[in-house]
């Protein structure tokens, strides 16, 4: 049975240095990922452990017109927002260990699961870095799906990796984990079922809301018209951040 966790979340930035300089600034560390050749678009990331925060824009205006939504939905909403001007998070995606018998289970459940495709960029160190993928061409009432992913080796091999790569740091705002992510949808019981039959975790009714867990970390789905993720909230944060909020436009980071 394939182990589903939330692997990242993706973020629309117009311009990565830019976003990845604003948060530096208040201590959180992000750092050149590397380029997408196919779609044209090019990230920073920031890890929190396994768990990470991926910055995404556009580096080749020509190359991202030649793919459509169908092909890769995630990265087609980004492109959407570049072109509009618009920074704000885009949506999860979610680990799993068996790529094909979670893209079989959502097939099976009437989900417009796309083909599993595999992806590779090469980072700035000049390594190249490879998954399996696939998209949902498909929204909840207009609010996008996540999209999954299996990447080589084990989490315990990727962890150690990535921390002999330098990539998995101590963030001088802190000990920091993303604990939540916080959606406002117009349905929120609606939506957290339907979130939970993809991650195959039961929804918990709160006072905040509907209330989805993901292995140690929940997705909250609260009354709202946005239709979108709208907050991170993380722990570990010390003085400079806690009980703070940070704010790029409509990205927002909520420190407990």
């Amino acid at each position: 049975m394939a182990v589903l966790n939330w692997d990242h979340t993706m973020i629309n930035v117009r311009d990565v240095d830019e976003a990845a300089k604003f948060f530096g600034d208040h201590g959180i560390v992000f750092v050149r990922g590397g380029r997408h050749e196919r779609w044209g678009t090019e990230n920073a990331l920031g890890y929190f452990g396994l768990n990470y925060i991926e910055l995404l824009s556009v580096y080749d205006n020509d190359r991202v017109k030649h793919f459509s939504r169908a092909d890769a939905s995630a990265v087609y909403d980004a492109v959407q927002d570049y072109n509009r001007n618009v920074q704000r998070i885009n949506t999860i995606a979610i680990r799993t260990t068996d790529i094909k018998e979670t893209h079989d289970r959502l097939k099976k459940a009437g989900i417009n699961v796309g083909t599993v495709e595999e992806g590779q960029r090469l980072d700035e160190q000049g390594h190249l870095i490879t998954w399996s993928i696939f998209f949902i061409d498909d929204t909840i009432d207009g609010l996008p799906y996540p999209f999954f992913i299996q990447w080589q080796g084990s989490d315990q091999e990727r962890k150690q990796k990535l921390i002999e790569q330098g990539l998995i740091v101590q963030h001088p705002a802190g000990d920091l984990g993303v604990r939540q992510a916080v959606f406002h949808v117009p349905d929120p019981e609606k939506v957290a079922e339907i979130w939970g039959e993809l991650v195959e975790s039961s929804p918990e009714q709160t006072d905040i809301g509907y209330q989805v867990p993901l292995g140690d970390r929940q997705l909250i789905f609260k009354q709202g018209t946005e239709n979108h993720v709208v907050q991170l909230t993380f722990e570990g944060a010390g003085d400079q951040l806690k009980k703070q909020e940070l704010t790029l436009d409509h990205i927002k980071f909520s420190f407990n």
